[in-house]
């Protein structure tokens, strides 16, 4: 190579590929260039119908800006599907409890949120799909009830303020609204009379401190889905319908009775917070039930068709007696899917409940958040139950938390030896995860001994975000 070349010779000995690279590089195009701010406004050429749906989707605060926008946009809010949570004007939204006892009263930022409230709701002229209100006073409901109802309201919610113990009596209006589909109600009741048939097409109904009449369900044509939460001692409450089949019921009294009488399509029952000894279930009759929990082991009484479990009165630990009907066993047997709430002190009530469900799938299991060290469970216990039939269907389980104390290490070693078709077992574990006490675990349950050989051991850390179990997820819960 001669040092003292010119820049054309230097140029001939580039290679092709070099050569490309730079023809490449000169024909590159510009960046694009964006239109200018002060462009013309394509959104607002968009028809209304469309804007109209893009702001039925926002916070209702969002829409109402618009209205200084342009002259184009200034009633266009007004006509669009009103979806309406005063929540939003809450000025202590992040504490519920200030704004729902002590300080509305007293606290003049509550009116002008409420005077905000009625500004909006008076402006709005279009259809209303969805409305809830917690911030005003019973006395104060029927003014956007009844609107609601005329303008085809689909989901309403009323949370009227009980400050003076008074409740919100629901107009007549109300009780035949085609387009209502679902129903939220606290602190109000029912009209002293029903009519034979109400709500026509209501799917789901929720009520939280609501007085059910026992005549309310039957003559609700389309219900589906019911929840209810009660934290008063009452009378029993009844259910009986035709078409339900989801039942959420929270029983947090001292005493309280749920008896399901007639329930042909039921299938999901979730029993929320049952956590007391007075309290009593009683499935009289629910021939589809496939999901049945938390099924807690420390309950008065449980009832299901003939089959009865219950705590004798005076026994400490406590112990549980289960009389089952050979008549009733098709009740059982529909039962897929189980959750059951381990107390201290109810070990030995385990066996006794799953003796009741010989066809179960899935098992779900939270245990006692207290200390993993209390067992009362005598060693050997579940060797000497045999085979129950419920492991020949068994396919997943899942335990939240898993302390691998040996009350859990004697469950799961039986279920690992005796199931024949467990897929997956999956421990939400109270402690920290370690590969030691992963294979300490491992080796006390004899894994290596699994009766299915596509069975998975699966450790996870228990976190507070898992409050519910994956197969539970499409239940609703308040």
């Amino acid at each position: 190579m001669n040092p003292k070349a010119g820049p054309a010779s230097v140029g001939a000995r580039l290679s092709p590929r070099d050569m490309s690279f730079r023809k490449r590089k000169r024909e590159t195009k510009p960046p694009p260039v964006h239109p200018r701010p002060d462009g013309p406004d394509l959104i607002s050429q968009l028809p209304d119908s469309i804007l109209h749906s893009i702001l039925s989707l926002l916070p209702i605060k969002d829409p109402v800006r618009t209205s200084v926008l342009s002259s184009r946009w200034r009633h266009l809010w007004k006509a669009a599907p009103l979806r309406l949570d005063d929540d939003s004007f809450n000025p202590n939204n992040h504490d519920p409890y200030y704004a729902c006892y002590y300080h509305v009263v007293s606290d003049p930022r509550f009116d002008s949120s409420r005077k905000a409230v009625f500004r909006i709701f008076d402006s709005h002229h279009g259809p209303i799909e969805r409305l809830r209100l917690s911030l005003f006073y019973p006395f104060q409901m029927d003014r956007f009830v009844k609107t609601a109802v005329q303008r085809g309201i689909r989901e309403l919610n009323l949370v009227p303020f009980d400050f003076d113990r008074q409740t919100y009596k629901l107009p007549l209006s109300l009780l035949f609204c085609n387009t209502l589909n679902q129903l939220s109600l606290q602190n109000c009741r029912f009209p002293d009379a029903l009519l034979p048939s109400i709500f026509p097409n209501l799917r789901e109904l929720r009520l939280n401190c609501v007085s059910l009449p026992d005549d309310l369900l039957p003559k609700c044509a389309s219900l589906e889905t019911l929840l209810i939460s009660t934290s008063y001692e009452g009378p029993p409450i009844s259910i009986s319908s035709p078409t339900l089949r989801k039942l959420v019921f929270g029983l947090v009294s001292s005493r309280a009775e749920l008896i399901i009488k007639d329930a042909p399509n039921l299938e999901s029952l979730m029993l929320a917070d049952v956590s007391t000894f007075d309290n009593e279930v009683k499935v009289l009759d629910a021939p589809k039930l496939q999901r049945l929990g938390f099924i807690n082991a420390d309950v008065r009484a449980i009832q299901l068709g003939r089959t009865l479990i219950e705590r004798h009165k005076e026994s400490f630990p406590p112990t549980y007696l289960v009389n089952v009907a050979p008549c009733q066993m098709s009740l059982l047997s529909s039962v897929k899917t189980l959750a059951i709430k381990m107390e201290l002190f109810s070990e030995k009530t385990i066996p006794i409940i799953l003796k009741c469900f010989p066809c179960l799938e899935n098992l779900d299991i939270m245990k006692y958040e207290g200390n993993g060290d209390d067992c009362y469970l005598n060693k050997g216990m579940w060797e000497e139950q045999g085979s129950l039939s419920f492991l020949d269907h068994l396919k997943t389980v899942i335990v939240k938390g898993f302390w691998g104390d040996q009350c859990d290490v004697e469950l799961l070693r039986y279920l690992v030896v005796h199931g024949k078709v467990l897929q997956t077992i999956t421990l939400l574990c109270s402690k920290h995860i370690t590969k030691k006490f992963v294979d300490i675990k491992k080796r006390q349950i004899c894994i290596e001994n699994r009766a299915s050989s596509n069975l998975a051991l699966v450790f996870f850390r228990d976190t507070k975000e898992n409050v519910h179990f994956s197969l539970w997820n499409d239940m609703i819960y308040y």
